[in-house]
């Protein structure tokens, strides 16, 4: 890469709750939106209005709920959530809106305790809030451009979706295995999306993508293991039942990546597709031989 991206702050969290007793009826993403989005409203109306107002369908968080559906007493689980933008600066409203969520609990799954709070970084995390000691330090930040890793790029990796993978092609939804091509551009496709409504340029310009997009296009899919996860929920606010869905398996792809898999890895911290805000979207790049 010839030059640094330009910059998009991005604030990735990891937050360990332990479970007072918590069952959630199959995929939860939506019940981590919809308790998020109560307690800001409640407690910190100006986070509510900046992560959940009408900026259409990208916002400027994502999650990834604990994967899982039982959790006895005394677990422990992982939240993640990543904040993008003028969002970052409302970390410590999320952290405690989440604490908050835990006390008065996440229905119907029941309650939680906020354990841990960091923020990761390329190179670990930085804690800075612990249930014992309360906040630990100011919590520090990144930028997009942080998480492009440097170096060769293996020839085979593995593309894990975590959480349901929700792609459009052509207006129609994606129920087969996506190529390493539509994945790279769906990436690109996401950070316009947020730099649009940040404010800024995105990470890379269009006009600077040519090499990369033929380099992707030259990576081959070995194999897959897709299968397409129906959801439904209710909105909280118009009450109505609305069904949506999404890929989830392991993908692997080898190939020559050197110029293309770096932003991939990135991307981890931004997830693809739509529906993030719901938890949707999230991935796991891993090397393979």
């Amino acid at each position: 890469m010839n030059q640094r991206p330009t910059p998009l702050p991005i604030a990735p969290l990891r937050l360990t709750l332990r479970s007072a007793g918590l069952a959630f009826p199959g995929f939860a993403g939506s019940l981590w939106h919809g308790g998020l989005g109560r307690m800001l409203e409640r407690h910190f109306p100006a986070s509510f209005r900046l992560l959940y107002g009408g900026q259409g369908d990208t916002r400027l968080y994502a999650l990834c709920p604990p994967a899982g559906e039982r959790f006895p007493p005394g677990d422990l689980l992982t939240l993640r959530l990543s904040l993008f933008g003028e969002a970052t600066g409302h970390l410590l409203a999320c952290t405690q809106a989440i604490a908050l969520l835990g006390e008065a609990g996440i229905d119907p799954a029941g309650r939680f305790q906020l354990e841990s709070a960091s923020v990761l970084l390329p190179d670990g995390e930085a804690p800075y809030f612990s249930a014992a000691d309360g906040l630990l330090q100011p919590p520090p930040l990144t930028d997009f451009a942080d998480w492009l890793p440097a170096g060769q790029a293996p020839r085979q990796i593995a593309v894990r979706l975590l959480t349901p993978l929700h792609l459009k092609e052509g207006g129609e939804l994606l129920r087969h295995a996506p190529d390493y091509g539509q994945l790279l551009h769906r990436l690109f496709g996401r950070l316009d999306q947020l730099a649009h409504v940040i404010g800024c340029p995105p990470p890379l310009a269009k006009s600077d993508r040519a090499a990369l997009l033929d380099e992707a296009r030259q990576v081959t899919r070995l194999a897959e293991d897709i299968r397409w996860q129906q959801l439904d929920r209710r909105s909280a606010r118009t009450r109505q039942q609305m069904r949506f869905g999404g890929l989830q398996g392991e993908l692997r792809f080898t190939g020559e990546m050197t110029q293309t898999l770096p932003w991939l890895v990135a991307g981890q911290q931004v997830h693809i597709g739509g529906k993030t805000a719901f938890g949707f979207g999230a991935y796991e790049v891993e090397a393979r031989q």
